[in-house]
């Protein structure tokens, strides 16, 4: 009998197991279409946020959460899933929705060159700008943009009244015509100068995409918005843009297991850095575009990845770890660089940079974005490799004088969207510790500042060091844009690489210059 019983508890295991492997790896709408309710299926391929990432690593340090920590392919791996799956799949494309020529070492080497190689070597159908495409300057953008042998699209992105790039593409596979239209964040330009964007605009994405899907819906089968507006962004513009059947996010880094409706629109992520691939399977009936499924893939054989993409990106590797090979100290702890905590509370990374920041000005203050730090760094020997991986922005730090209330109202500004961990503009500091109230609403979250162990005096005048980047309004700040500079600086990478060489061996510590009270969500 004790027999029977345990073969019918294996059975029992056997059958979930089955099942999981089932609903984890096989799509439904897959097993429809093989039964001939559905008679039609495209693919469109995904990549988000590519940051210049072409080099396979173990770990993507930085990104989502440190419970979900996964590796970064390099797009030569990407090339290879793309080329297996139209083997399955013809009627697949593959398309990117920003920030791919800045954000790595080897993106550095010649101003995105090595990038603009590997990516007109993917195959891409389209691609739009992103906010950090333009980090090089709007002059090599175009370069780089123009270089492309692929499409780029946006519909809201103009120079002296006429659009940069046009506003979608229409591409036909499968019998169907999809159409790929295109939108970036109106922040995209706020930190370059008046002078080098003269008459380049950022407009409305509502108002455009409501003129482009009009336009469209004669035209294509399928109207697919490649968007680098961030989802959070994208959901409200679903609510008020009908005629859109699929957004591609970028620019927020999120990973998306499962789409996400809004009306009759999913919206969809595909994560960033090149730790996963997206798949918006399409199915048709009639002609007629009956349901969208998505998925996200991503592979750790390094051995597949394309022969002569890797070869260019070895090469470029080579190049960046030769410029930056230089060791300037040592860390004793690790440096915490997770893009979810540096977002959403202290860290002693930032503690460090803040720290560096204060000192090399002379300043009684420092502030620093969180999003301007993206990824950790290990315990052990530092060199300007690791310091760049951690720092890609070319963003130089500027000391101004500032009054304190001006403090209290950026602080605040940075609290907004707390305890989203996509929030880049919460606000890291030195010289000062803030307390806010998780539990009340935006704008009445900060409770106090603390300047030398005393509320901060919002009348007096402070000498704070800042980034250009804040100064320039980046993340929506303009509690900066007035603010006396006494003087523009060193990179900030190089502001922490003096510092760290200064000191030989730094181990910074969360010391509570950062703390919340009534913490409704786990951050």
């Amino acid at each position: 009998m004790k027999k029977y019983i345990n073969l019918l508890i294996l059975g029992i295991l056997l059958i979930s197991f089955g099942s999981y492997y089932f609903l984890r790896n096989v799509s439904w709408d897959d097993v429809l279409l093989k039964l001939g309710q559905y008679d039609q299926k495209i693919t469109i391929m995904n990549t988000a946020d590519v940051h210049g990432h072409i080099m396979f690593e173990d770990n993507a340090w930085g990104q989502y959460t440190s419970e979900n920590i996964y590796g970064v392919m390099g797009l030569p791996l990407v090339k290879y899933l793309f080329e297996l799956e139209k083997k399955e799949n013809p009627n697949t494309i593959l398309v990117d929705t920003g920030d791919m020529f800045h954000g790595t070492n080897e993106a550095n080497v010649d101003k995105g060159e090595g990038i603009l190689k590997i990516a007109n070597l993917m195959g891409y159908t389209a691609m739009i700008p992103g906010s950090n495409d333009f980090n090089f300057g709007y002059k090599r953008f175009m370069e780089l943009s123009s270089s492309l042998n692929t499409s780029m699209v946006s519909a809201n992105l103009y120079r002296d009244g006429e659009r940069l790039f046009e506003p979608y593409r229409i591409v036909e596979t499968g019998g169907k015509k999809i159409a790929l239209m295109g939108l970036l964040t109106t922040n995209a330009l706020r930190s370059m100068s008046a002078d080098e964007i003269k008459g380049v605009t950022v407009e409305d994405p509502v108002q455009e995409a409501t003129k482009v899907v009009a336009e469209l819906k004669d035209k294509a089968d399928v109207i697919v918005l490649l968007s680098h507006l961030g989802d959070d962004t994208d959901v409200e513009l679903a609510k008020k843009v009908d005629g859109i059947d699929l957004i591609l996010s970028g620019r927020r880094h999120n990973l998306y297991t499962d789409a996400v409706k809004v009306g009759n629109t999913y919206i969809v992520e595909a994560g960033a850095w090149t730790t996963h691939v997206g798949y918006a399977n399409l199915y048709f009936k009639g002609g007629k575009l009956k349901d969208i499924d998505w998925k996200v893939r991503s592979s750790k054989n390094e051995s597949k990845s394309d022969a002569q993409m890797t070869q260019i990106a070895e090469q470029y590797h080579a190049v960046a770890l030769e410029q930056t090979k230089e060791v300037v100290g040592k860390s004793e702890v690790e440096l915490n660089g997770m893009r979810t905590e540096l977002r959403t509370k202290e860290t002693n990374f930032a503690n460090l940079l803040t720290d560096a920041m204060k000192e090399k000005a002379g300043a009684d203050i420092a502030l620093l974005n969180g999003g301007g730090i993206r990824e950790s760094i290990k315990q052990g020997d530092i060199n300007l490799y690791q310091l760049n991986k951690s720092l890609p922005f070319a963003n130089s730090m500027m000391v101004v004088n500032l009054k304190g209330d001006n403090i209290y109202r950026a602080i605040e500004r940075g609290l907004r969207a707390y305890p989203n961990g996509t929030n880049g503009a919460f606000l890291q500091v030195s010289g000062i510790e803030y307390t806010f109230d998780a539990s009340k609403s935006a704008d009445k979250r900060l409770v106090q500042v603390l300047y030398q162990g005393k509320p901060l005096d919002k009348n007096q005048i402070f000498k704070v060091a800042i980034s250009d980047y804040l100064y320039n309004g980046g993340d929506n700040y303009d509690e900066f844009k007035d603010a006396e500079v006494l003087q523009t600086d060193s990179l900030l990478m190089t502001v922490l690489a003096d510092h760290i060489k200064k000191h030989k061996v730094v181990s910074p510590k969360e010391d509570g210059r950062i703390m919340v009270t009534k913490k409704r969500y786990k951050s």
